[in-house]
């Protein structure tokens, strides 16, 4: 963004009318700014959620639908779609490249490519969903874009793995289909965002190896609206 340079000689004649416009209009920002406030306190505009919002909302409704430990599927989104610790609705990553979109119709557009093919190396949403391993589950494909439709099927596929594999520690390090140490590491970023979340639940997790270097901190807005959501305790 350019500042435009203003001249003295051309301002000098219109000193005074500019200050009277400029209080003018700070006046009226300031009426303007106190009376959205006043409608938002009373409830009378809606606000339009960003999109870790709607991931954050949909998330903690699937973890009670789908029976995942409170706080373990956000903790897992933060780690898949998160950008500056909020985890992100339209975060689509294509051949390794981040893309963060705010609207479902312009993460779409990064599922196919310019013959429109479906890609093959795409995951998707706020939970990260591999298009090639789940586009099947989805139709049209386009809904694994879809906050509600993507948090609810990652959170059934968890509870999937767990079934299968024995403990909720298992299920979280083949979420992302890595193992070994590649999989030791992603249960070790999961369970430091845990620990912020809820520090009973992080203890599903088996903390040994893993180094408080190898994720960040959820940031205080995430951790309270979780607090607020949610009746578990948060450590």
């Amino acid at each position: 963004m350019q500042i435009a340079r203003r001249r003295s000689d051309a301002l000098l004649g219109r000193e005074s009318e500019s200050e009277s416009a400029g209080a003018l209009r700070s006046t009226t920002r300031l009426f303007k700014t106190a009376i959205a406030g006043l409608f938002f306190s009373l409830g009378l505009v809606a606000a339009v959620p960003a999109a870790h919002a709607a991931c954050l909302d949909h998330i903690l409704q699937a973890e009670k639908e789908a029976g995942v430990p409170s706080g373990l599927l956000l903790a897992v989104a933060l780690v898949e779609s998160g950008q500056s610790i909020s985890s992100e609705a339209y975060a689509v990553n294509v051949k390794g490249t981040a893309h963060f979109v705010s609207t479902p119709t312009a993460a779409a557009k990064y599922l196919r490519d310019p013959k429109g093919n479906l890609r093959q190396d795409v995951t998707a949403g706020c939970m990260q969903l591999s298009l090639s391993d789940h586009k099947a589950a989805f139709h049209p494909v386009e809904k694994i874009v879809d906050p509600k439709e993507n948090v609810q099927y990652a959170a059934r596929m968890l509870a999937r793995l767990r079934a299968t594999a024995g403990s909720w520690a298992a299920a979280v390090a083949r979420y992302n289909g890595s193992s070994g140490k590649t999989a030791h590491a992603y249960a070790c970023k999961v369970r430091s965002n845990l620990v912020s979340l809820n520090s009973v639940n992080a203890s599903l997790i088996d903390g040994n190896g893993c180094s408080d270097e190898e994720s960040t901190a959820v940031t205080p807005r995430t951790r309270r609206v979780y607090q607020s959501a949610t009746t578990e305790p948060v450590g």
